[in-house]
């Protein structure tokens, strides 16, 4: 039986081992949730003397599982500890040196193969991811999508491909902008709100924009609110303006039929 197609814009599937796969792999073996992952591991990290939160340790082991990131030495040797296995049967072993030009086309040629098929795919592929983020939360999903889509935006050529492609991103990261939010990390939901912005400014989505600039002045206010006048108690209490995920306020209700993008280019 011949291999399945790899997903648009991306390469030929990974072994379970290579960039990432294989710490993704060793989690589900023990049946952990990336939460329950991360609790492990500062727990570990905890008993050799450091003082890592879960917190971050959790977005972290989103980003070396999704590919976005590699552990230092330290944390690849923890790691091992952690699972039991060794850093090289967790893929944690440093590649040979990639040359950036060699980056760099690769980057192009998968952008340039991105037309009106792939389009379609792409469409279909955020549609489930944000189907199932409605139903069940999948902000790795969100995320993994949302890194794949800002690659090919910045490597595409062609006005109707970008145009789609921001499209696509704008909607991604002004989600993955409200998953921030909603735990508890402003400065990157600010982040995402930003791309958000700048995507749908060249995707043409005016709604987009305009509720990212919603929701930074949000998050501007809620920090306002949370400070305490000087010498004085904290009469505000909690952050007024953090909203919940789904609560999209200027930008409307979100719901999976809304984020098809504006601006997106339908394939002839």
């Amino acid at each position: 039986m011949s291999a399945p197609d790899p997903q648009p814009g991306r390469g030929p599937a990974e072994p379970a081992g290579g960039s990432g796969g294989g710490l993704r792999a060793a989690r589900r073996r023990r049946g952990w949730s990336q939460a329950e992952a991360a609790r492990a591991l500062a727990g570990l990290a905890a008993g050799r003397g450091g003082s890592a939160r879960a917190a971050s340790l959790k977005t972290q082991l989103s980003r070396w599982e999704n590919g976005h990131a590699t552990p230092d030495p330290a944390h690849r040797a923890l790691l091992a500890e952690l699972y039991g296995d060794s850093p090289a049967a967790l893929g944690l072993e440093p590649g040979p040196a990639v040359d950036g030009a060699d980056r760099l086309r690769a980057a192009l040629a998968r952008a340039a193969a991105v037309g009106g098929p792939e389009l379609a795919l792409l469409r279909d592929q955020w549609a489930a991811t944000a189907g199932l983020d409605d139903r069940i939360g999948a902000p790795e999903a969100v995320a993994a999508v949302r890194g794949q889509l800002r690659g090919l935006a910045a490597h595409a050529t062609g006005a109707a491909v970008v145009a789609a492609l921001a499209g696509l991103l704008a909607v991604a990261a002004l989600r993955a902008g409200d998953h921030a939010r909603d735990d508890g990390a402003p400065d990157r939901a600010w982040e995402a709100y930003l791309e958000a912005e700048t995507a749908g400014l060249r995707a043409g989505d005016a709604t987009v924009v305009a509720g990212a600039r919603a929701r930074r002045e949000l998050l501007r206010a809620a920090l306002a609110a949370a400070d305490p006048p000087p010498g004085g108690p904290d009469v505000h209490g909690a952050p007024a303006g953090l909203r919940t995920t789904g609560d999209d306020g200027p930008a409307g209700p979100r719901t999976a039929g809304d984020d098809t993008p504006a601006g997106a280019v339908r394939p002839g």
